[in-house]
């Protein structure tokens, strides 16, 4: 079993991305190591099903989120849920328009389950097809943590969000039709759950 990425879409051209879709990533720029290491290890993986006969399976996994989350590890959700929960300001970087799906972790181990017991040649998306933006997300925080914490909005200096995804959405088709698999937990009640796990390692329960 292969843990992939939707990082190997890139910056994608097609939306939703499916698994026939190529990816429009950048070789050479800030973000090119993690897509295109990625990208390759999934070629030698169908390399060595076709050419060694091993049983392989690919998942590309979209933004998967829960409880014992880092909160210190510069994604989106642990930043967010953290600022609200401390009431610092939600920092959104550009103008909150680029979109994301988040995939529970329950939903995310069950995907993953159901892949490594099926006979499916070829990657997988595992995600949840809800799209919101970054700015409808921070938002959304408010709301499920009850924070009265406001939203800025900042540019970034790191040259690593150079090729960040516009969009970011998977098409769950296949899972759903070859593995019978779709995302159950709603982003609220996720969210809910993710929340009271910060609430206590930040000793704010």
């Amino acid at each position: 079993m292969l843990a992939s990425t939707s990082e190997v879409y890139g910056d994608p051209l097609v939306h939703p991305q499916d698994e026939s879709y190529w990816g429009n990533v950048n070789p050479v720029g800030p973000r090119g190591v993690y897509d295109e290491s990625k990208r390759f290890a999934e070629a030698l993986t169908m390399a060595y099903h076709r050419y060694h006969g091993v049983d392989t399976r690919i998942v590309r996994i979209f933004n998967t989120y829960g409880p014992r989350m880092r909160s210190d590890d510069g994604r989106v959700v642990p930043n967010f849920i953290c600022q609200a929960l401390r009431g610092d300001p939600l920092t959104v970087y550009g103008d909150g328009s680029r979109t994301r799906a988040f995939c529970f972790v329950d939903d995310q181990v069950e995907g993953i389950t159901r892949l490594l017991a099926a006979d499916v040649e070829g990657p997988v998306n595992i995600g949840n097809p809800s799209e919101l933006s970054i700015l409808d997300f921070a938002r959304l925080v408010l709301d499920v943590t009850g924070s009265a914490s406001e939203i800025i909005f900042i540019e970034p200096e790191d040259e690593r969000t150079r090729d960040d995804p516009k969009v970011r959405c998977p098409d769950i088709t296949r899972a759903s039709t070859e593995l019978g698999w779709a995302p159950r937990v709603s982003l609220e009640d996720g969210l809910l759950k993710t929340a009271d796990y910060f609430r206590e390692k930040l000793g704010l329960a």
